[in-house]
């Protein structure tokens, strides 16, 4: 049987992965409404490079992971015990490396994890790092002191201090390969647990529900019998993740569902996870295009309704109705979905938002000189909230001229510098500036018409809090506000205490390879 130390250890690795896998997604999320990628960043094979703290090696494990039958990338753990003033420490590092395309170019991510924690599990320290060039890194450390888990986070060279409760039942992300030794899961068993995903800085919540035991297969023709588990958690809810343990207590395999299709990860050797990619590697931007009938005109539309339908499952859960959404059942499977163009407002009261919405925040920093800056050459002499909305949409939309898709997810000081990016970029920098001129704003995500390729593809764009509504804004188009070729799925202030960045893009990832869009009906924008 597999001890529950065992479990635990493998559980958070996939965890990881998963999250990695996710953050590789955000660099292709954005297929832009007619933009070409152009990605900046060089090609790395997994093989090309040694893997950084190589003087950890005293016990280490590779997993390859895939997307169907493509492989990626791979992961390596290693581990090593020491002794500290007459007590044994545990030092633990995780390694990820991924390579995909999108429309054909290269996009690399790496990431980096290192634990130090007591014999017994007790987190003493992380550090956290994620590699996504050309972007600058995302780095996150922290330190377990009376009670708190001090966190300091670097995004775009910008340093943010905070702190989390940390309580005595959570865990160790590394703490997981040596925990409830005598504990092991037993088929029909359900097991719950807390822990930290030091990739979002936050507390999850792990759910497991034991199955029966299975044959399994993995790459190499190697089968073994193996314990089926169901693994949920609260920071990326309605994602479910299939485990397959073997008798010696390895998950031997796990499936994710991804973009319609499934995310493997397989237990292998050192030469099977530095093996050269075979130079087919999966386009994942492909994958996420929803091909519709052509809709002339799709931004200069008043009004389009859609009816929408998915694969044994309910599209009104992931769609987000409001002032510019109407939802209406038609089955149990299938939606009519109303999308009309915001009115322009005429009065401007003030604003009755809460404040997670008008402050800085690590991804949105409105006190940021260069976003101020950006903001004010925009705006110049003008008054009216409104038409300061429309200067700064199309300030970014002529400015923002690099359309660099390689860049996971950028925060609006470094698109301030460096003035390039994708879709994300172009929301979070006209956000941030929105901010900046007192104007509430967040971010909104979605799938938005692709005309070139007759396609719905994902997109994030913003929104302006304006008359005391939500009224959407699109920097990659610059028309003045957005007409009804958009179809919003999630909003987010991306505040510090919001729910974690990625959650924002879950109902895209869920939802799409399960979708179908028909336009049922268009009415052009009136003169």
């Amino acid at each position: 049987m597999m001890p529950m130390f065992i479990q635990r250890r493998l559980i958070q690795r996939r965890l990881s992965v998963l999250a990695v896998v996710l953050l590789s997604w955000l660099s292709m999320f954005c297929l832009g409404a007619g933009l070409t990628a152009c990605s900046q960043s060089p090609a790395v094979e997994p093989g090309e490079r040694a893997v950084e703290s190589s003087k950890l090696k005293e016990e280490e494990d590779w997993k390859v992971i895939y997307i169907q039958d493509q492989r990626i990338g791979y992961e390596h753990r290693q581990r090593r015990m020491e002794d500290q003033s007459g007590k044994k420490v545990i030092h633990t590092q995780n390694d990820s490396y991924l390579k995909f395309k999108r429309f054909g170019q290269a996009l690399n991510l790496e990431v980096h994890l290192q634990t130090t924690e007591t014999a017994e599990g007790e987190l003493l320290s992380y550090s956290y790092q994620m590699k996504n060039p050309p972007a600058g890194s995302t780095i996150s450390r922290g330190v377990v002191k009376d009670g708190q888990l001090h966190i300091e986070t670097d995004i775009a060279n910008q340093a943010s201090n905070t702190q989390l409760k940390w309580k005595a039942d959570y865990y160790s992300p590394s703490y997981l390969e040596r925990a409830f030794r005598e504990s092991p899961l037993q088929p029909g068993e359900k097991k719950s647990f807390s822990m930290l995903l030091p990739e979002f800085s936050k507390i999850t919540e792990v759910n497991l529900v034991a199955l029966e035991y299975e044959p399994v297969e993995i790459p190499g023709g190697i089968q073994e019998k193996c314990l089926h588990i169901k693994m949920k958690q609260s920071l990326l809810p309605g994602m479910t993740t299939d485990l397959y343990v073997d008798q010696q207590g390895e998950i031997i395999k796990s499936a994710t569902d991804f973009l319609g299709a499934k995310m493997y990860l397989y237990q292998a050797s050192k030469a099977q996870a530095l093996e050269e990619l075979s130079g087919r590697e999966l386009d994942l931007a492909m994958q996420t295009l929803i091909p519709v009938s052509p809709l002339s005109a799709a931004h200069d539309t008043e009004q389009v309704v859609y009816q929408i339908s998915m694969q044994q499952d309910d599209p009104a859960k992931y769609l987000v109705a409001g002032d510019t959404q109407q939802v209406k059942r038609l089955g149990a499977d299938r939606v009519e979905l109303t999308v009309t163009k915001a009115a322009v407002p005429v009065a401007f009261p003030a604003a009755e938002i809460d404040a997670e919405f008008v402050k800085p925040s690590p991804f949105l920093q409105s006190s940021d000189a260069g976003v101020i800056k950006h903001a004010k050459a925009a705006v110049q002499s003008e008054t009216n909230p409104w038409q300061q909305a429309l200067l700064m949409e199309k300030y970014v939309h002529r400015n923002l001229k690099k359309k660099n898709f390689s860049t996971a997810l950028a925060s609006a000081a470094e698109v301030a510098r460096n003035m390039e990016g994708d879709c994300t970029e172009h929301a979070m920098l006209l956000a941030a500036m929105l901010r900046a001129q007192n104007l509430p704003a967040r971010v909104a995500v979605g799938l938005v018409y692709i005309p070139s390729r007759k396609s719905f593809g994902g997109h994030m764009w913003t929104e302006v809090f304006l008359d005391n509504r939500w009224i959407p804004l699109d920097a990659t188009l610059g028309k003045g506000g957005i007409g009804a070729g958009h179809i919003k799925l999630g909003d987010s202030s991306l505040a510090e205490k919001a729910p974690a960045p990625l959650a924002l893009f879950l109902p895209v990832i869920q939802s799409v390879g399960k979708l179908s869009i028909e336009v049922r009906d268009s009415r052009p924008r009136a003169e």
